[in-house]
């Protein structure tokens, strides 16, 4: 440290010492030069002159030697030998060997610095000049220089070089001082300011100086950029940090405040980390819970496997419900979403997640679950007899028949109609044919078999399929049924009513070996009993089987009906329960033969036999829109099987565009007499149609095929109610039960619902009370043909 501190401490001052050494070595290295030169020339000459004096001495002595004349020659020589600079002369006789003269002077030797300049390492050599005499030689003169005028000379050569050198040295020094003193005074203002901004003053009061250096100027505009970058710079970072603790306060209230619990687990499961929602939601203290497992607060064995610090580095969840026990013993359940975390090299550090309270939501969901299977029952089951429906029915019987008969199996199906029962309900009332109802359901139950199946299809139509059963033992077992209906007596307020029923059987695979088949030929079975004077059994035979032929002479009728145009719409008003006023019409097909008038259901059921539905069904929707004006709002009945052909949907398009085009109110009404088959090309129908414009109502809910994945799915604008429930619901509370159930399914999925015929003010006020707002039956008009 002592040698640093005896080194400059300001520039100037080591640019000055650094600048000064290089000027005395460039002096010293120009004495050196000089003085070298003056030596080696001083040398020189004084041996020229030397060897003159000899060549001037030698004919001077040369008769004096040659006479031998000594005084003479002593006293020439000494007068030479006087000159400083001869250190010693000699004069020698050759002839007799004998001194004639000798002068020892200074024999100072030759100084370091004199040879280091002339570059004389060894003594001066000895000059000699013979005397000749007739060109004889008769002795010989001896001289030495002497080394001490050469010297003399070179230190004062040394000297005035090293005078010079300091006085030029010194100069120098002080007009570097000087010059860089005032090259160098604009640099101390940016020092100043180097040392405020040391000491945290980002805007020093320190005034540049200006300089006509072009590196000062530019020092001097980088020191105030950068001055104002940093300032710049600096508040920036005031402002980011200011930022950051806001956003830290806020992020820590956004925590604190949130409903979900927020917690971090370390790699072995322990709780690190939870928000102040995990005490509200489970009542156990923050500071308590951390450090524990995660396990510890879970309920189900599965959850806490999944916890396992073995599994928790692959553990990945999204919305899984999990339960939660809470400190007074209670399941909560919680939506769960976690993700294992890793540091930058990969390693599993731990796991951070949420916990979302759902234990409402799961609550209402599991008794609307219940709630969805109290209606599924509802809707599967005839809420009068406590028998299946039509709709389970036709499911059923397909889940039946596929199940047997591959494994060559029989099935028969047995349809029992009651003889007469129009004229018991239309005589003894609603009521009492109620009771006929159930007491002929509960026959049923008592002769059915453990693995049979029974249902009620329709109003005084019931159905049994007896499994694994040949046409011989179902026979028996129909006639056994039949005899136990016909002994069957109902007491009356006079008197008692005789039960009797008409009954057809078929078997499959014998008359189908599908579900439609099979119901068609019991169908035509039981349409020969009636014709053959009702109260008996028929058994499809061949001679009965020709009866199918009459469907298909039904089919020519109806095609030569579409041909000569005698296919026409009829509307129906569906109004508004508010106001009465009518919101739309729906579309219904009518035959019209010989004046007379057939209602769609007396000859749709042929068309769907024979493939005619879709022609039906765009004859008619045709003929609505050219019939009525644009402002009619319109439900178009389409049957679900027209949507089998591939080119319905593509013609019933080209039919409708143009009036949704033109702002038209259209609503395509899907009936359900054959089950929905919810596949990806209807998928592609339905929307396609709801790209027009088209809206999506579902026909006769409740009943037959209603099916809650359609609902799911294609989400109709529209749920009607089946007519059957709307009109047993003043005098049923099973009717009205599933009228409110269906209603308030149709509001939960965001849909409206229309009341199929109501007959009267009571049933509309029943309507209203549930909240219905819109109903059509013949109450508010029967449907009538454009005239």
């Amino acid at each position: 440290m002592s040698r640093l501190s005896l080194f400059p401490r300001t520039l100037r001052a080591r640019i000055t010492v650094v600048f000064s050494l290089l000027l005395l070595v460039i002096a010293a290295g120009v004495t050196f030069a000089f003085a070298r030169q003056a030596a080696q020339t001083h040398f020189t000459m004084q041996q020229q002159l030397s060897q003159k004096l000899m060549q001037l001495v030698e004919p001077a002595i040369r008769g004096m030697v040659a006479s031998y004349d000594i005084a003479g020659i002593d006293r020439y020589m000494r007068q030479i030998a006087d000159d400083p600079t001869i250190a010693s002369l000699r004069i020698v006789d050759e002839n007799g060997g004998s001194l004639l003269y000798g002068h020892e002077g200074n024999t100072e030797p030759l100084h370091w610095y004199t040879r280091a300049l002339t570059g004389a390492s060894t003594p001066p050599l000895l000059l000699v000049s013979d005397i000749i005499v007739d060109n004889s030689r008769i002795g010989r003169i001896e001289a030495e220089l002497s080394n001490a005028p050469l010297n003399q000379s070179i230190r004062h050569v040394v000297f005035i070089g090293g005078l010079l050198a300091v006085v030029s040295l010194a100069v120098t020094l002080l007009l570097v001082y000087l010059l860089l003193t005032r090259f160098t005074a604009p640099l101390q203002p940016l020092m100043d300011w180097a040392r405020e901004f040391a000491h945290g003053n980002w805007n020093p009061r320190t005034k540049l100086i200006e300089s006509g250096s072009r590196e000062i100027r530019e020092l001097n505009q980088a020191f105030t950029q950068g001055s104002a970058t940093l300032r710049h710079y600096i508040q920036s970072l005031e402002e980011t940090r200011e930022l950051l603790e806001y956003s830290d306060t806020r992020l820590r209230k956004l925590v604190n405040g949130m409903r979900e619990i927020l917690f971090e687990l370390d790699a072995n499961g322990h709780l690190v980390f939870l928000n102040p929602a995990w005490q509200e939601l489970t009542g156990f203290a923050t500071d308590d819970s951390l450090g524990k497992p995660f396990s510890d607060f879970l309920v189900d064995e599965d959850t806490i496997r999944d916890f396992d610090p073995r599994i928790l580095p692959r553990l990945h969840e999204k919305n899984r419900e999990i339960s939660l026990r809470s400190i007074d013993g209670k399941r909560l359940w919680m939506s769960l979403d976690a993700d294992a975390q890793t540091d930058s090299a990969g390693n599993f550090t731990g796991l951070i997640g949420t916990l979302g309270d759902v234990t409402k939501s799961v609550e209402l969901n599991h008794l609307l679950t219940k709630y969805q299977d109290e209606l599924y029952h509802l809707s599967v089951t005839d809420p009068l007899t406590g028998l299946y429906n039509r709709r389970h029915f036709d499911s059923q019987l397909e889940i039946i028949l596929s199940d047997h008969l591959p494994k060559n199996l029989a099935v028969c199906l047995l349809l029992i109609d009651l003889d007469g029962f129009k004229f018991i309900n239309d005589t003894y009332g609603h009521p009492f044919g109620d009771e006929v109802l159930r007491t002929t359901a509960q026959l049923l139950k008592q002769q059915v078999r453990r693995n049979d199946y029974i249902a009620r299809l329709a109003g005084d139509e019931f159905a049994m399929v007896l499994k694994n059963t040949d046409i011989e033992n179902a026979t028996r077992i129909a006639q056994k049924l039949h005899d136990s209906i016909n002994d069957t007596r109902i007491p009356l307020p006079v008197g008692h009513m005789q039960l009797q029923s008409s009954m057809g059987v078929a078997e499959a695979p014998t008359h189908g070996t599908n579900a439609q088949d099979l119901v068609s030929a019991a169908d035509v079975a039981l349409y020969h009993s009636k014709r053959r004077g009702r109260n008996r059994i028929e058994v499809l035979s061949p001679d009965i089987s020709r009866a199918v032929m009459s469907i298909f002479s039904q089919g020519f009728q109806l095609r030569n009906a579409l041909e000569q145009g005698h296919i026409h719409p009829a509307f129906q008003p569906i109004c508004n329960l508010r106001d009465g006023e009518p919101m739309a019409y729906e579309v219904l097909a009518r035959m019209r033969i010989n004046g007379l008038v057939i209602q769609a259901k007396d000859f749709i059921t042929v068309a769907e036999e024979l493939g005619l539905t879709r022609y039906v069904d765009l004859h008619i929707i045709g003929q609505a829109l050219k019939l009525t004006p644009p402002e009619y709002a319109l439900f178009l009945n389409v049957d679900i099987s027209s949507f089998n052909d591939k080119d319905f949907v593509g013609e019933l398009s080209e039919l409708l565009k143009p009036a949704c085009q033109e702002g038209r109110s259209i609503t395509i009404e899907i009936t359900e007499r054959e089950a929905l088959p919810l596949s990806e090309g209807l998928h592609d129908d339905i929307l396609e149609l709801r790209a027009l414009g088209c809206k999506l109502a579902l026909d006769d809910f409740g009943s037959g095929y209603s099916t809650y994945n359609f609902l799911n799915q294609f989400r109709p604008d529209y749920l009607k109610i089946e007519g059957s429930f709307v009109r047993g619901m003043l005098r049923n509370e099973s009717d009205r039960k599933i009228v409110t159930h269906i209603h308030e399914l149709a509001t939960s999925f965001g849909m409206r619902t229309i009341a199929e015929s109501v007959e009267n003010a009571a049933t509309e006020r029943a309507l209203q009370e549930i909240g219905i707002n819109t109903a059509q039956g013949m109450f508010y008009g029967a449907p009538r043909m454009a005239s």
